[in-house]
Parts: C-alpha cells; structure tokens; sequence
C-alpha cells in the first residue's frame, strides 16, 4: 500500500531507509553519466582559407624556411615543384576556390596564370596548363587548416597548419617535404599520417 508523503516525514526512520536503497541505483546513474562523457573524444575544429585573392606563399609548417616553389625562374609546363628556400621573399602562388562543390582549390602561378599545381604525375606535383573540368580533379586540392586569418598583411596567415589533399582519383592522400633543412628536394604526394611534414601555412 503507498505511503503519503506525510507519512515519511512522520516517520523518519522510513525515509532513511529509503534514501539508503535509493543511494546505490543514484550512484550507478551518475558513474554511467560519468563514462559517457569521458568516452566522447574532444573534437579539433578546422577550418579552410580565404586568400582573399592576395598571392601568397606556401610554407612547411615543420621548417618554416622552406615553402613551395619551382626551381626554373621562367615556370612552364611540366616543371616540378620542390620545396625551396623561404625568406619572407615575394610570394608565388594563388590559392582559390574552385568553385566547385564540395570546396576544393586550385593554385596557381602568381605570374602566369595559366599554370595550375597538378597531381596527375605520380607521387609529385608539377605545373600544367588548366581544363575546362581541371583535369578530372587533378589540379582540385582539399585545403584544411587548423587555423585561419584575414589580415593580409604581409607574412600574416590565411591557413595555419593545413593540409593539402589532392583529390582526383586520391584518396587520404596529402603532399609533404621530403625532410626537413633541406633545400631543392620534390615535393612528394604520400598517405596522409598526421605528419608534421604534411602541414603548410599559407602566408600572404
């Protein structure tokens, strides 16, 4: 037969008993809630940049005097693109939206134009002239920044720490230096491995 709540209070002795057989199934709940939230990993938001159409250059977040570049001082077709020495000099590329969906970029020469960062030879990038579909996605690239800016000032960033994936046929592919101090080595394209040789600022 249910008790009144009048009762209980009448009665101490009734309502320690049923606080002391309420406890255990209490503190069960609260160490379920407990795991629940200690399981749920913390999430690393990122995000893509916006050059804003200013050129910029493309710098090895491991060695910050290394960035993208091309040896030849004249690029044309079929150059390959290594990792040079940076000095806070001009910068050399444009990175933009493709225009595409889902976003991707294109990147190309900051002086010729018609020059496009493709992935079409295996395992580097080399410059080529654009199509109309960019080369069924190999001069589309996936860009993911750990952090982003809009002051364009010079030696400001537009994307820190980012990957670059090029899409195409790739899948979790990303382009790396080869290593570190080490000037005039190709740019590789590899799996990506969460490498810090994976990860570029784009520099205005």
């Amino acid at each position: 037969m249910y008790k009144s709540l009048e009762y209980f209070l009448g009665h101490p002795q009734s309502s320690r008993n049923i606080m002391f057989t309420l406890l255990p199934a209490v503190s069960l709940v609260l160490a379920l809630c407990s795991i629940s939230v200690s399981a749920t990993p913390l999430g690393r938001s990122t995000c893509t940049p916006n050059a804003q159409g200013a050129a910029v250059s493309i710098v090895s977040s491991a060695d910050g005097t290394l960035k993208w570049g091309d040896a030849n001082p004249t690029p044309t077709v079929g150059d390959v693109l290594s990792a040079l020495s940076f000095d806070g000099d001009s910068p050399n590329f444009h990175v933009a939206q493709s225009g595409q969906f889902p976003t991707s970029f294109v990147i190309n020469d900051v002086n010729n134009h018609a020059l496009f960062v493709d992935s079409s030879t295996a395992g580097s990038l080399t410059f080529n002239t654009t199509s109309v579909d960019f080369d069924q996605g190999f001069q589309l690239f996936d860009i993911t920044c750990q952090s982003c800016g809009s002051d364009t000032t010079p030696g400001q960033s537009a994307g820190s720490s980012c990957t670059v994936s090029p899409l195409g046929p790739f899948v979790n592919a990303c382009v790396r230096i080869v290593k570190p101090d080490v000037s005039g080595l190709p740019l590789i394209v590899g799996s990506c491995e969460g490498s810090e040789l994976q990860l570029f600022d784009i520099v205005f």
